[in-house]
């Protein structure tokens, strides 16, 4: 493998890591009111907001995946992982599809430039923060 096949199954493996501790935390939850409650409530949202955000890093690795015409069976292994964890984490929010999508953010692509290469703001931030403390050097 590649460094760039490196960096984005690491980054894909912290993402199923990220969002199935979440449907942890979730699934220990033994009351469906108080997980409402949970996550209707500020910090709860700002929770479940983050992880859209972070599920839409593994969107935007899959299409890059698609686009660069990468074939791994480890890559495809770990973003069906990824979907996996992401649709159960969905059965929590039964609190209304209108509900969630105003969770869903609509986020900020535009890119930041750091020593001579361009990241997107919440790629970076989750690679710095759940992967690596530098940030790869792929173009």
């Amino acid at each position: 493998m590649n460094s760039s096949t490196t960096h984005l199954i690491r980054c894909l493996q912290q993402i199923h890591k990220v969002i199935g501790k979440a449907n942890e935390i979730l699934a220990g939850i033994s009351q469906p009111s108080v997980c409402r409650e949970v996550l209707l409530s500020a910090p709860g949202t700002a929770y479940i907001w983050g992880l859209s955000e972070i599920y839409q890093i593994s969107r935007r690795l899959r299409d890059a995946v698609s686009a660069r015409k990468l074939t791994s069976e480890l890559i495809s292994q770990t973003l069906h992982e990824v979907d996996l964890a992401w649709n159960n984490l969905l059965s929590f929010l039964v609190f209304g599809h209108s509900a969630f999508q105003a969770l869903v953010p609509s986020g900020n692509l535009d890119p930041v430039l750091h020593q001579g290469l361009f990241y997107h703001v919440s790629c970076a931030n989750f690679w710095l923060n759940c992967v690596d403390s530098t940030l790869p050097r792929e173009s």
